[in-house]
């Protein structure tokens, strides 16, 4: 999900397996209390619906300039991703959905108030997941009261995209037509990544690998398709350091949240060191030089374990992966490679990659 997202690895591979696991799914949705994934579905399958191919879109006359734009630029960026990067030939984002809304999906996370403890859902055949999609506002909010009655830390974002794993071919919506070239190649390729690479129960595996091979395939998509000095690559390299640059600093704070929570004595004295670490958090950042506009006028984040979680999926161990891309000698297609190996594997997904590193930087070091 890039705000994100679903995955199951794509096993067999074949269009019979597909449907097996398909009727497994729908089979599993029926017998779920609440009906809640049924009822997800029948947005899905309406939204899947309506969807027409980019080829036959592209062929309206009346079509207009910035959606054109667009759509030649997805097709681009979809044949980037699988004939560069390697990633899964399929028929994600060949389609196209006119959308009369400016964002795909609410999601709602939650979390202990006073511990860095996730709530988890947990869905036939994926797994558990710490956040829980809907197509419809009202319904997420009507989840978040429930959460937040129980005394859960509760945040709602709205997502533009998410991977249905191959099940279906996720399309491209008409919202996403302003977006600029930098932010259209992350959300096709972070959510190709999704589709590619899958290890059910482990989400920030899964969103910290998407968020790698989103930007550095994303920044190679730019210099390929606009040049090395372009405005588009060099806007794109100038946001994605403020980006990271935020990171650390969020990083640095659950990490001082994390220690705050496991030595405070009872739930008030972690409750009070809590809002004493955001507020200096917001005051720190709020002095940060950064090198767009990005985060002008920006205002400091919330009191808010659950908002904390969902940010850091994204990010607490990318280092592990830009490593891996630095041993592997900064080949993106390689470094993808050799994450499908590892996710394979039984066990640990990061110690397996960890473990790779080593491997890589001890064939370098015997060669030199």
């Amino acid at each position: 999900m890039r705000a994100r997202r679903l995955s199951a690895r794509r096993g067999a591979g074949t269009a019979a397996g597909r449907l097996a696991v398909l009727a497994l799914a729908l089979a599993a949705v029926v017998l779920l209390p609440g009906c809640y994934l049924l009822k997800q579905g029948t947005y899905l399958f309406a939204y899947n619906a309506r969807a027409v191919s980019i080829e036959r879109a592209l062929q309206r006359q009346e079509l207009e300039a910035e959606i054109e734009s667009f759509l030649r630029l997805v097709r681009e960026v979809r044949l980037f991703a699988v004939e560069e990067l390697g990633l899964a030939a399929d028929r994600n984002y060949s389609r196209y959905v006119e959308l009369e809304r400016e964002y795909l999906v609410d999601v709602v996370a939650a979390a202990q108030p006073d511990s860095l403890t996730p709530h988890l859902w947990r869905f036939p055949l994926f797994g558990s997941f710490p956040y829980k999609g809907y197509y419809v506002r009202s319904d997420a909010l009507r989840e978040a009261r429930r959460l937040e009655r129980k005394g859960l830390d509760v945040w709602v974002r709205k997502v533009d995209a998410f991977s249905t794993l191959g099940f279906f071919s996720d399309p491209v919506y008409s919202f996403m037509a302003g977006y600029s070239p930098f932010e259209i190649a992350n959300l096709i390729i972070h959510e190709q990544t999704h589709a590619t690479v899958f290890v059910k129960d482990q989400v920030q595996f899964n969103e910290e690998l998407a968020t790698f091979v989103g930007w550095e395939g994303a920044l190679e998509f730019l210099r390929s398709r606009f040049g090395e000095g372009s405005d588009e690559h060099r806007q794109a390299v100038d946001r994605l350091a403020d980006w990271q640059q935020f990171n650390r600093l969020l990083l640095g704070l659950y990490e001082e949240l994390d220690r705050a929570y496991r030595q405070a004595p009872n739930r008030d004295e972690a409750l009070v060191a809590k809002q004493r670490l955001f507020e200096g958090f917001n005051r720190t950042v709020t002095r940060e030089r950064f090198r767009t506009e990005a985060f002008q006028g920006f205002k400091g984040v919330p009191a808010n374990n659950a908002y904390i979680l969902a940010a850091v999926n994204y990010f607490q161990d990318l280092e592990l992966f830009y490593r891996l891309h630095a041993a592997a000698g900064g080949d993106l297609r390689h470094t993808i490679e050799i994450v499908k190996e590892v996710a394979s594997r039984r066990g640990d997904p990061k110690q397996a990659l960890r473990e790779a590193v080593e491997e890589l930087q001890g064939a370098v070091s015997e060669r030199s």
